[in-house]
């Protein structure tokens, strides 16, 4: 995108409002045509969306080809910004990709944080990757997912960008974010 969102000079047509007033009037309007339907803000802007979205993509997409950007686009995202959960919205970190790239190992720890968490859970999962083995944490995840938790609670956040102890149902958890070198 470069340093600049727009052109210079590049402005709405309506000047007589801000640019937080036309996003606003757009998520309201998205908000009143969906009706009853469960909508996910997704690129949105978290404080304009809150109250009309039910869930929001809390960061940047997370991949399924580089650990270091699940690692930083998911747990770093899904720590700092879980105040939010269940505050504005329900707080999706992302999806929890199942590739070859990434190695299970890693994969399956994210998979168990984001499903224990108390966020929302969705699974990107390449059906030729899958293998029987992985199904088993698959069904697990889901079904630990499908219930109520309290908030997932970084505890070393003060310490890292990627908190590995996480206090979850009320039992302290450690993950290894970090593959062997």
């Amino acid at each position: 995108m470069g340093p600049d969102v727009t052109e210079r000079g590049w402005h709405f047509q309506n000047r007589a409002k801000t640019t937080a007033e036309i996003v606003l009037d757009l998520y309201r309007t998205i908000r009143r045509s969906a009706g009853d339907a469960v909508l996910i803000g997704c690129n949105t802007i978290g404080h304009l969306a809150a109250g009309l979205v039910e869930a929001q993509r809390i960061g940047d997409d997370t991949s399924g080809r580089e650990w270091s950007r699940t690692r930083k686009m998911g747990v770093n995202t899904l720590a700092f910004r879980m105040a939010q959960h269940n505050t504005f919205f329900t707080a999706d970190a992302d999806c929890v990709p199942v590739t070859r790239e990434i190695p299970w190992d890693l994969t399956r720890q994210w998979l168990d944080l984001v499903a224990r968490s108390g966020t929302a859970l969705f699974i990107s999962a390449d059906p030729a990757v899958v293998a029987d083995g992985q199904k088993p944490a698959l069904k697990a995840a889901l079904d630990a997912a499908s219930r109520a938790h309290e908030p997932g609670e970084p505890l070393d956040w003060m310490d890292t960008t990627t908190p590995a102890r996480w206090r979850l149902d009320g039992k302290t958890v450690r993950y290894e974010w970090y593959e062997e070198e």
